[in-house]
């Protein structure tokens, strides 16, 4: 685990002229998913942030060998960016498999996010570079959810999804995928236009142990830990993790996380025009903060349970 000087927290880097997709060896990170007991709700609070969603969809799981879509128990609604994307994710009744157990275990803990989700060009790859690390991996995931086409024709959006054991993982299910139909995903209408809000840069972890948790990740991943400050970073070849105990939590946020330890305590964004998020925000209501003048910040009470940071693209 290397130290680097801390830059502050205006150093971040540049995501403008990331590509949506990784190429061979790269890992990115890709979307975020809250976990929430009823979207209609959830729903509304991502409106008022300014982010058009997506219909609401139910996953299902192909059979490899039959090809029969067995259901995975969840559906979702998400908010396309420009790189990468936030997503909703509530349980479907009657359906009972370990995702959905999961979940209902994650939703009695707290209603936040409990998905991080990273990219790669080669799912098979990555599982074997994975598990030669020493993780253990749950059965490969072909999933697919129906999608209206840009053309407005009936498609279905098609992942292949590699997860270790949700024990490894207690912070949030920690996952790797590649993305198979990128055109259904990244659809131009989708993105929102009143907000400024452009990509996902980084998630922020708070646990007991910083340190052990940036070595699991770290070893998962494939990528060094840094200490940056108070925090461990770990930084991928577009967005990054951060690690911090809950002391370095306020400080960093400049205000307490409070879903109970171990918990994703923010979100970082950004934005092509930060006066522009910031007006769209007070404009709806919303009361941005700042941790400095080059930041806002969402308070976790009007984003379900996990802070916004926004710093510019």
């Amino acid at each position: 685990m290397r130290s680097r000087r801390s830059k502050g927290p205006e150093a971040v880097p540049k995501l403008a002229s990331c590509p949506q997709l990784p190429g061979p060896g790269q890992i990115f990170l890709d979307h975020v998913g809250w976990m929430v007991p009823e979207m209609e709700q959830a729903s509304i609070v991502f409106e008022r942030l300014g982010f058009p969603l997506t219909p609401y969809a139910i996953h299902g799981d192909r059979d490899r060998e039959t090809g029969v879509l067995k259901p995975a128990g969840t559906a979702n609604r998400i908010a396309i960016l420009e790189r990468g994307y936030l997503e909703i994710l509530t349980p479907v009744e009657g359906v009972d498999t370990p995702v959905t157990r999961h979940m209902h275990s994650a939703l009695a803990h707290h209603t936040g996010v409990h998905l991080i989700a990273f990219s790669v060009s080669d799912a098979e790859e990555a599982a074997e570079q994975i598990q030669a690390r020493g993780f253990e991996l749950q059965p490969t995931v072909d999933l697919k959810r129906p999608v209206e086409a840009e053309d407005g024709s009936q498609a279905e959006a098609a992942f292949t999804v590699i997860r270790p054991t949700f024990g490894d993982f207690p912070e949030a299910r920690a996952q790797v995928l590649r993305h198979h139909t990128p055109e259904h995903i990244w659809q131009r209408r989708y993105l929102p236009q009143d907000n400024g809000l452009t990509g996902l840069l980084e998630v922020a972890l708070v646990i007991a142990d910083p340190s052990e948790a940036a070595e699991r990740y770290s070893r998962f991943l494939g990528r060094m830990a840094e200490r940056e400050g108070a925090s461990l970073l770990i930084s991928l070849d577009r967005g990054g993790l951060r690690f911090l105990d809950g002391r370095g939590a306020a400080e960093h946020f400049g205000r307490v996380s409070r879903p109970p330890l171990p918990a994703v305590g923010a979100i970082t964004l950004t934005s092509s025009d930060l006066d522009k998020t910031r007006y769209f925000f007070l404009s709806n209501g919303l009361r941005p903060g700042a941790i400095n003048p080059g930041h806002l910040l969402i308070d976790e009470s009007e984003a379900l349970g996990v802070h916004l940071i926004i710093v510019p693209e």
